[in-house]
């Protein structure tokens, strides 16, 4: 997402929201449980939803940020190229994403020399190393990209076991005023998304452990829609507030034949 130059007719709505903002964000408030939550109901990613203030958040997430349920339903995996600025060198990426949470990246320098491999096969994380044979991420590192592993985000499937979503506020952000939604799951992890109001793209992801209370956050500066999906492709990574690097994404293909053994372990 860009940042906007105000004219002054918008910076006096922007401050107008403002002084709003402490009504708007009262008590959080929790998404409420259906009377009878089924099993299909629980294995949904986008169901019908009511008319409280959360559950009209995430309907309209669902159908002007992700594009709808039809298109959730088309979509099976994607596959990303792009580059990675780190310390002030940029690499080159390749990631594969597939449903629910599969996920491979490949980071290799220009000359295309490999200088990591990560992957999550549903179960396990594992890393390759130059001229070294894969092995399992240490425990730390583990946990965290297995959390971040989920195809989509974690406000899908809302009634799924173990998770509780909720509306904070709404708060200004990136210079986008944005609902703030929290996700907490039973895995340890809060995970906190900023939508901006008008587009419901997210702005900002922030996920924080509560073992440790580390925190790693995501600003989405660009988005690309493909197949009706939203994918970002410039964005900016920090960890306990600072700044660890930018992605750029320059190619983008859509169920472009990912499958479940590209995900395995190498031996």
């Amino acid at each position: 997402m860009k940042f906007h130059n105000f004219p002054v007719a918008r910076a006096a709505l922007f401050g107008s929201l403002l002084i709003c903002l402490p009504q708007i964000a009262a008590a959080a408030e929790l998404l409420p449980q259906p009377a009878q939550l089924t099993s299909s109901l629980r294995q949904t990613a986008m169901p019908e939803l009511g008319d409280s203030k959360v559950e009209k958040i995430l309907s309209r997430y669902y159908n002007d940020g992700l594009g709808g349920a039809e298109n959730w339903a088309k979509l099976e995996s994607v596959k990303l190229v792009g580059e990675v600025s780190n310390g002030g060198e940029v690499f080159e990426l390749t990631a594969y994403l597939k449903k629910p949470n599969l996920i491979k990246l490949s980071i290799r320098r220009p000359e295309n020399q490999l200088i990591l491999v990560r992957c999550y096969d549903g179960a396990t994380a594992w890393r390759e190393l130059p001229e070294q044979a894969a092995e399992l991420m240490p425990e730390d590192k583990a946990r965290y990209f297995g959390h971040s592993a989920v195809f989509g985000s974690y406000l899908l499937f809302p009634y799924e076991e173990g998770k509780t979503i909720e509306f904070i506020e709404t708060v200004p952000v990136e210079g986008e005023i944005c609902h703030h939604l929290r996700v907490t799951l039973d895995t340890g992890y809060q995970v906190h998304y900023y939508l901006d109001i008008r587009s419901f793209l997210e702005v900002k992801v922030t996920n924080t452990d509560l073992h440790n209370d580390t925190s790693n956050s995501n600003i989405y500066r660009e988005h690309s829609h493909e197949s009706g999906w939203p994918v970002v492709t410039h964005s900016e990574s920090y960890e306990n507030g600072e700044s660890v690097g930018t992605l750029r994404i320059e190619k983008i293909s859509v169920n472009a034949g990912v499958m479940p053994w590209m995900f395995e372990m190498t031996e």
